[in-house]
């Protein structure tokens, strides 16, 4: 059993109604729990590092739930669900407490923000928008600072971004590459395309593979294989190793290195393949569907 086993579980079958009464209950018991000595922390601490004792991790995560609700309500402005947001939170402020080491001399509060701050980072970042809007550790960085730094949603022109780029210490391109992130709204391809009644998702062209055509290619390279192993079955067991390994692996080996694992000099040995290869073209030649390998060949 875990201290994961805490977790608070969202219900799709919650109306939106009971969800925020659920919520507002959260708050208030999260504000209500009681707040722990120095020295009750360390002990509890204790008793989860040592014993694994859940009932400690439970006390623990109780008595800080208000910093996770403190910190959550600090990115209200990303008009993302609170209570989603909180959850996060809280999450992160289990993995603190799991990770918690109290022989170190820090209070777990201190400890536990970077985490409670970091889960919410990563909702945000997921949620925001649909597509990516921060794909380096540098514009995570950097998509929060703006958030903070910029006075209006309007997109940045090139004096106000190399006066940030200054600012964070780096290059106005990548300021305004997640300025243009941030500013770009979701689009629906299911809308109807300008004036036209059909969806813009069905202008765009399918890139798939032909399905029919698939199943044809399949199935001709199986005829094929099968053609090839009638023919290698026509010749001796070294004609068969000698065209093996010259053409039906990855790595064909040289004239040189066969004729030295069969003891033949190099000229024998392109005899020997000449004259298989003889013997498997007149085999196709003379079978139906064979003439079409030796024509692609």
């Amino acid at each position: 059993m875990s201290i994961n086993t805490l977790a608070i579980h969202r219900s799709s079958s919650l109306t939106v109604q009971d969800r925020d009464s659920r919520f507002q209950k959260f708050i208030k018991h999260a504000y209500e729990a009681p707040l722990l000595s120095e020295q009750e922390e360390f002990e509890l601490s204790t008793r989860l590092q040592q014993k694994d004792d859940l009932d400690a991790a439970h006390k623990l995560v109780h008595s800080y739930l208000r910093y996770v609700v403190k910190i959550a309500n600090e990115y209200r402005n990303y008009k993302l669900c609170m209570s989603d947001m909180v959850q996060e939170g809280t999450v992160g402020l289990m993995q603190a407490v799991k990770k918690f080491d109290p022989k170190r001399g820090s209070r777990l509060s201190t400890y536990a923000v970077w985490w409670i701050r970091a889960a919410i980072h990563e909702f945000i970042l997921r949620s925001w928008r649909m597509v990516k809007i921060a794909t380096t550790q540098l514009k995570r960085q950097l998509f929060f600072k703006l958030r903070q730094s910029k006075d209006s949603s309007a997109p940045l022109n090139m004096e106000e971004a190399e006066e940030l780029a200054k600012k964070f210490d780096t290059n106005p391109e990548i300021i305004l590459e997640v300025d243009s992130r941030m500013s770009g709204n979701d689009s629906s391809l299911n809308q109807p395309a300008l004036d036209d009644d059909v969806e813009i998702i069905n202008l765009i062209p399918d890139q798939r593979p032909n399905q029919e055509h698939e199943i044809a290619a399949k199935e001709q390279c199986e005829f094929m294989g099968k053609l090839i192993a009638k023919g290698l079955s026509r010749l001796n067991k070294r004609e068969k190793d000698i065209i093996s390994n010259r053409f039906l692996t990855e790595k064909p080996e040289t004239l040189e290195t066969l004729g030295e694992k069969f003891s033949l000099s190099r000229e024998r040995i392109r005899q020997i393949e000449k004259s298989a290869l003889d013997k498997l073209k007149h085999f196709l030649q003379n079978t139906p569907g064979g003439r079409d390998l030796l024509l692609e060949s």
